[in-house]
């Protein structure tokens, strides 16, 4: 009863709290004046009344993570009582609201306050700037330059504020100008190159960073930028730039690493390798770059180099250790140790790799000992989220069917379809397993609730859509369905081979070899060959239909469809 009696009277605390500091929001806050001057005496200068009311509102408006309505009251404080500390919280909790307005006029007051203060100009400064008024800015940092010993921070501090102005063009001639002064600065050179670049004055960007070479030709800093320039227009011109400056300057571990990530974005996954067991132990080491080397060296096949980087990233502390267990349980298994791959799948208790974990256990299981164990070891895991349920449900659905038991997982869907009836994905699976169990209607049906839970769901979107034009049935419906996936993944090579295919079921034959070879150049899948081959073949393009399916028998000789699409040719 008592305690009813304290937790009423704190909830009226609020309440009154919260109606005065309205009231003074209302009252107060519109007739500030901008202007500030520090040279008036303070309105308040002990801690009356009126400054321990405003300062308690300001102090629970900061709690109750109202961070705006705080920055003006303490800032209406800074203005009334003079208080340098005062005026820069003000400037520090209105930044937290992203209010710029209160900000700069509480910045003001604080380097009015404060001339001396050089964190107060540059704050100002860096205010006047994001905001656009580059000439309000620019008296201040010209004057914070001439002051500072490290200048060179400063001019590359400059550069991460000036790409917030809009204006880039205006963002260029301010810069142009601070810079003016320091013609032997690499730093300024480097800042008016950075603002060139981004003002589309590709001249001028690559003026500055050839007097950078001059001043320091191995600064790289500047070197990696001017490889960033290079490569936004030929990945190319960017390698051949780096090889030539680490022929130079072999020890630049910075610019080798740049160099290695952009030939592993070209998927040159040995010469990227070899430039980055360079670096593994140079003063860029850490357990990221080892990581880094193992997963390459896994690409290229060379597990034993992928497991010693695998454990030097172990030794140096990796943040996930528990995707190196699972990388290293894989290498294991490549080896036919299926009792060290368990050994290492077993370290992983909890985390964001549990779940993956525990699938690749039992397809490890499946492989080693049998699908019926591996099914019961995924049954032992229940205390898990819907997400995580979902993932081994469906592992489990994967193991039945490359066992060739469809049947078994038709049924065992049919069973758990109201444990997962919020899932569209659960859906989507069932109506592909309904499809080959030749149930369209159910498939159609799945489908659509799938859709619905999901309307973004492009693969249902494009399931729907293939079956109709599989099917030679509802093509409008069909085309529909597919322009929706395409339009929300238009890029995917399977949606691209669909919207061939209802486009060939049309009769818009040149519009199907359209989609059909842009689906076939970004993915040799043996259905898309299948496709593009008899739409080609019906375009009386007989020798070119017959060379996409022999180099895709080649690689695929078991495909069923692939194999079908030939026969009926043949």
């Amino acid at each position: 009863m008592e305690n009813n009696i304290i937790n009423r009277n704190i909830n009226f605390t609020k309440i009154l709290v919260t109606i005065f500091y309205l009231l003074f929001l209302n009252s107060s806050f519109a007739n500030q004046q901008d202007n500030f001057n520090p040279n008036l005496p303070p309105k308040i200068t002990e801690a009356n009344a009126e400054f321990v009311y405003k300062f308690l509102l300001a102090e629970i408006a900061t709690q109750r993570g109202d961070f705006n309505s705080a920055g003006h009251l303490y800032l209406d404080l800074a203005r009334q009582t003079h208080n340098i500390s005062l005026a820069e919280r003000a400037t520090r909790v209105a930044g937290s609201s992203r209010n710029g307005r209160v900000a700069l006029d509480s910045a003001k007051v604080w380097s009015s306050l404060d001339p001396k203060s050089l964190e107060a100009q540059q704050i100002l400064a860096e205010l006047y700037i994001t905001s656009g008024n580059l000439s309000k800015a620019k008296p201040i940092v010209k004057k914070l330059l001439e002051q500072d010993t490290y200048r060179g921070e400063g001019f590359l501090y400059l550069n991460s504020i000036l790409v917030k102005v809009e204006n880039k063009k205006n963002a260029l001639r301010f810069i142009v100008t601070i810079a003016e002064p320091y013609p032997n600065s690499k730093e300024a050179h480097f800042a008016v190159a950075h603002a060139a670049y981004f003002a589309n004055n590709k001249k001028l960007t690559m003026s500055e960073l050839t007097k950078i070479k001059k001043i320091d030709p191995e600064w790289q800093t500047a070197v990696l930028f001017e490889g960033y320039v290079l490569g936004s227009e030929s990945q190319e011109k960017a390698v051949n730039f780096y090889v030539s400056y680490l022929k130079k300057y072999p020890e630049a571990s910075e610019v080798r690493l740049e160099y290695a990530k952009l030939l592993t974005n070209q998927k040159k996954y040995n010469l990227a390798k070899d430039e980055f067991l360079k670096i593994v132990n140079s003063s860029l080491a850490s357990a990221e770059i080892s990581f880094t080397v193992s997963l390459l060296a896994i690409e290229l096949g060379d597990y034993t180099l992928a497991e010693k980087f695998l454990m030097q990233s172990l030794e140096r502390g990796y943040p996930e250790p528990e995707q190196i267990y699972i990388y290293l349980a894989r290498i294991e298994d490549t080896r036919g140790n299926y009792t060290e791959a368990l050994v290492w799948l077993n370290q992983i208790k909890s985390g964001p790799s549990f779940v993956e974990s525990k699938i690749l256990t039992a397809e490890l299981i499946a492989k080693y000992e049998g699908n019926d164990q591996a099914l019961e070891s995924l049954d032992k895991y229940t205390n898990l989220t819907p997400d995580a349920k979902l993932q081994l449900f469906r592992a489990k659905i994967s193991i039945l069917y490359s066992d060739n038991k469809e049947t078994e997982a038709y049924d065992l869907m049919k069973k758990e379809e109201v444990n997962f009836s919020d899932s569209a994905e659960f859906k989507y699976d069932y109506a592909m397993l309904a499809e080959k169990m030749g149930n369209t209607v159910l498939m159609e049906q799945l489908l659509k609730e799938a859709i619905k839970i999901k309307p973004d769901y492009a693969v249902a979107y494009n399931a729907l859509g293939y079956s109709f034009a599989d099917r030679n049935i509802k093509l409008d419906e069909a085309k529909i369905n597919i322009e929706i996936a395409l339009s929300l993944e238009p890029r995917n090579h399977y949606i691209m081979d669909s919207m061939g295919w209802v486009q060939y079921r049309l009769g818009n034959i040149d519009v199907a070899l359209d989609f059909l070879k842009k689906a076939y150049k970004i993915k040799k899948d043996p259905e898309i060959s299948a496709h593009l081959g008899e739409v080609l073949w019906h375009a009386n393009k007989i020798d070119e239909a017959k060379k996409i399916w022999d180099e895709s028998l080649q690689q695929y000789p078991d495909n069923k469809i692939l194999l079908k699409t030939v026969k009926k040719y043949r």
